[in-house]
């Protein structure tokens, strides 16, 4: 498809769904976490690199199934900048949750700011780094190929 015939896509709605995968899956896990405790602390930056991961490929297949194509260059680096963006500002809600519910250590102001800034930055690195291999185009392959064939079968049934 020539590139003036491909439509303008709101990239805001798969952000939306994008958050919305991060905070269902992160709800899941708090709840895992809750129901059983003995499960191990030092996981839990490993299951919120897959939360990121699983998010955005979740939102790539729901944009692919749509509309049937990859993400144009344009469109790849808005919705990865969004949705780190996104991931990054539900991060520091969480932490700020976690504050006022008191879970998080409630001398948070013997942290330097400097401290603060550098972890927000390793943390918006690490979700960038993450959604740009969610929304590549590598994966995004093997979405539109999985749907193409879905597609393909539905199409087919109604002549068997």
């Amino acid at each position: 498809m020539p590139v003036d015939k491909i439509e303008a896509v709101n990239i805001w709605r798969y952000v939306g769904i994008y958050i919305s995968a991060t905070i269902v899956l992160y709800v899941s896990w708090v709840a895992f976490v809750y129901l059983l405790p003995s499960v191990e602390k030092s996981t839990a930056t490993a299951v919120n690199l897959a939360i990121i991961f699983a998010s955005s490929s979740f939102s790539y297949s729901a944009f692919i199934k749509r509309h049937g194509r990859l993400f144009e260059r344009s469109e790849y680096w808005k919705i990865v900048i969004l949705s780190t963006a996104a991931s990054l500002l539900f991060s520091i809600v969480c932490l700020l949750f976690s504050v006022l519910v008191g879970v998080a250590p409630t001398s948070l102001e013997d942290i330097p700011a400097g401290a603060w800034i550098l972890v927000l930055a390793i943390l918006a690195l690490f979700g960038f780094c993450l959604n740009a291999i969610g929304f590549n185009k590598r994966l995004g392959k093997i979405f539109l190929k999985a749907s193409r064939a879905r597609r393909a079968q539905l199409d087919a049934e109604p002549f068997q």
